[in-house]
């Protein structure tokens, strides 16, 4: 009888790191053990993370930051007792793993029901690169592209030659972040392309409503934040991570 033979298939570069994650310590045991073990051990493991994963997580150094400035936010909120107690939980318990996604309309759809995804799109305008980000399904309408262009004082010329998103911008390169989870949380010690961060405002009400917002910290992971926290995150990450790089603000 003549035997037959099975022939393996490779795994895709998804799937390889898909396989490392799972084998990784997880990141909601790092922060939580963060203040009790001290900072060598938690440091150790965000920079394996690096690593191993390249540029489908957040570098250790971000991670690191993100959890400094939430920490003191979070710690503020508590005095506040008319907060439900869900909204006050610790940094750890706000982390939710899910399948791999590699887009911002992905991400929502894996999301616990009423959270946000952060959604962050690139432009091209007059030869600036400028990342803009906000809630929910971001669209850059022509109103929104001129309300950009004031904000740089732009001619109007400039602005009926917007590229969104332009194909000649790699995330890795640019942004040091896979395809589908840039974000403001740029490598803080590397330098970037990047000439402005705009942040386009979200309703009032959403933050009245103790809505939140998940930002990704990998393909595979989010941290679901209150949305009035998200402003103040990313204004202190700048201020820290890269000084030099103005963030506005759309009127």
């Amino acid at each position: 009888m003549k035997a037959s033979t099975m022939i393996a298939q490779p795994l895709s570069c998804l799937q390889q790191s898909e396989l490392v994650f799972s084998q990784l310590p997880p990141l909601e045991r790092t922060f939580e053990t963060w203040v009790t073990t001290g900072v060598g051990e938690p440091v150790a493991l965000l920079h394996l993370r690096e690593r191993l994963l390249g540029a489908a997580t957040l570098p250790g150094a971000s991670l690191r930051l993100i959890y400094e400035i939430m920490a003191r936010q979070l710690e503020a909120l508590q005095a506040f007792e008319q907060l439900s107690t869900a909204f006050r939980r610790p940094l750890h318990q706000r982390i939710v793993r899910h399948v791999a996604t590699q887009s911002a309309t992905q991400t929502q759809a894996v999301l616990p029901q009423g959270v946000l995804v952060q959604k962050t799109v690139s432009l091209e305008i007059a030869g600036k690169l400028i990342v803009c980000s906000s809630l929910g399904d971001l669209k850059l309408e022509r109103q929104k592209v001129r309300d950009i262009g004031r904000v740089f004082a732009l001619p109007r010329k400039a602005l009926k030659h917007v590229t969104i998103n332009p194909r000649t911008v790699d995330p890795v390169a640019a942004f040091g972040m896979a395809d589908g989870m840039v974000s403001p949380f740029f490598h803080p010690q590397r330098p970037s392309r990047v000439d402005a961060l705009v942040l386009i405002p979200w309703p009032r009400l959403w933050e009245d409503q103790e809505k939140e917002v998940a930002i990704s910290l990998s393909l595979w992971e989010s941290l679901l934040l209150p949305v009035r926290c998200l402003r103040p995150l990313v204004r202190a990450y700048a201020a820290i991570a890269y000084p030099h790089i103005p963030v506005l603000e759309v009127p």
